[in-house]
């Protein structure tokens, strides 16, 4: 009986700490309606919480309409702790520090052209070390780590542009820091971001599909809320689905993002124009140009993405399929002609194709997320984050998404 009591009081408490999350600021009577708990029950939680500082009050609310007492309003104290996430990219390591509740007090990128995993994983060391408490109450809650590849089980199995040689970056984080570890998919965060990050509340985030545009293709995949990985942590690796195949030799065939990748269209460009080096800026203000090399180029790009979206759509019927690009945050006109062809091909009920912002920060954010569920242990349920970067990123166009 203890124990089962015991069981009740720590569901009850996180019910409590996700409508925090999600609701906040919000009063002890609203969190007594929402979860239909008894209201000395909820204050009861409330203030075990407030004495462990995970939550703070913040002044009163409006009073109801029949008058009465204003009730007090409750957060989630952002001072509590904080998470450190790194994105391992092709030649860079980004790093965020988050605090508990999603806002971002730092950013930071790191060449690692010359560097292999061993000296990737001593510098995240390094940089977590850097961080001290970063004057937060129990300083560092978690961290997560996105990696441009397949993970399983925390293990990273294939890294496409990385040698992850023997070296098990969740065993050594692990031991050098007492918190939770998250090795985890890049597209899979992108899509944890996009549904815990997200402020459009008319919008359901229960099934969908996000795919990530970057040096490969990734579709990160949430079915019910939760992240679908597959048998082996393999699904959404629609970026290696083949383009082109020759059905005398089939170790021929071509994977479409060896077309439809963000580098695969910078590499035809720069190649075509002989040029030394490209960013996203200089395609977009050369498209603007009407330059034909780069418009032939971004209308081929849009067709392979249509093609993956139109493929991906009927594969698992999602609410909508979310376009993680810097590529398309640049150019305008991308998103509306990708959602034009799509609309051209068979099928009667069409799913809604989205352009998800801030896709620098995206896996980073998402990984704030998932360390942050780790460290309260809240793994099952939905929280609700903070957008704003503006102290971590001053020029970060900081929109609703």
């Amino acid at each position: 009986m203890a124990l089962n009591k015991q069981s009740i009081r720590s569901l009850n408490e996180k019910s409590v700490l996700r409508q925090i999350f999600i609701g906040g600021p919000i009063s002890r009577i609203q969190i007594s309606r929402n979860l239909d708990l008894n209201k000395s029950t909820v204050s009861a939680i409330f203030n075990d919480l407030s004495e462990r500082k995970i939550v703070v009050e913040m002044g009163q609310g409006e009073s109801t309409q029949v008058g009465g007492r204003k009730p007090v309003m409750i957060k989630v104290n952002q001072n509590y702790g904080f998470t450190v996430n790194f994105d391992i990219g092709f030649h860079h390591l980004d790093v965020m520090g988050n605090y508990l509740d999603g806002t971002a007090f730092h950013y930071e990128r790191f060449d690692t052209t010359k560097s292999d995993i061993r000296q990737i994983a001593a510098l995240m060391v390094k940089t977590i070390r850097s961080f001290g408490d970063a004057a937060t109450i129990q300083g560092l809650l978690g961290i997560s780590v996105a990696v441009h590849g397949i993970v399983f089980e925390n293990k990273v199995t294939y890294s496409p542009f990385i040698d992850m040689e023997d070296v098990s970056l969740y065993d050594e984080l692990s031991a050098q820091f007492l918190v939770p570890v998250v090795l985890e998919n890049e597209a899979n965060l992108v899509a944890t971001f996009q549904r815990d990050f997200s402020r459009t509340s008319n919008r359901t985030m229960d099934n969908i599909v996000v795919i990530s545009i970057h040096k490969g293709v990734g579709a990160g995949i949430i079915i019910n809320h939760h992240i679908y990985r597959g048998e082996h942590g393999e699904a959404g690796e629609i970026g290696r689905s083949i383009y082109t195949m020759n059905l005398a030799d089939p170790k021929k065939a071509e994977k479409i993002e060896n077309y439809a990748s963000q580098d695969a269209i910078l590499e035809l460009i720069m190649r075509q124009k002989n040029l030394q080096q490209l960013n996203f800026g200089e395609v977009a203000a050369l498209y603007e140009q009407h330059d034909d090399v780069v418009v032939e180029a971004i209308n081929n790009f849009c067709s392979y993405i249509t093609t993956m979206v139109y493929n991906t759509a009927i594969s698992f019927n999602p609410d909508a399929i979310y376009l993680s690009s810097d590529l398309i945050e640049n150019i305008t006109d991308l998103l509306p002609m990708i959602q034009a062809k799509y609309e051209q091909l068979p099928g009667k009920e069409k799913t809604d194709i989205r352009l998800l912002k801030g896709a620098k920060f995206a896996s980073l954010l998402g990984g704030c997320s998932a360390a942050t569920h780790q460290a309260l242990d809240i793994t099952e349920q939905q929280l609700k984050f903070n957008y704003s970067l503006k102290n971590a990123v001053p020029d970060f166009d900081d929109q609703a998404i």
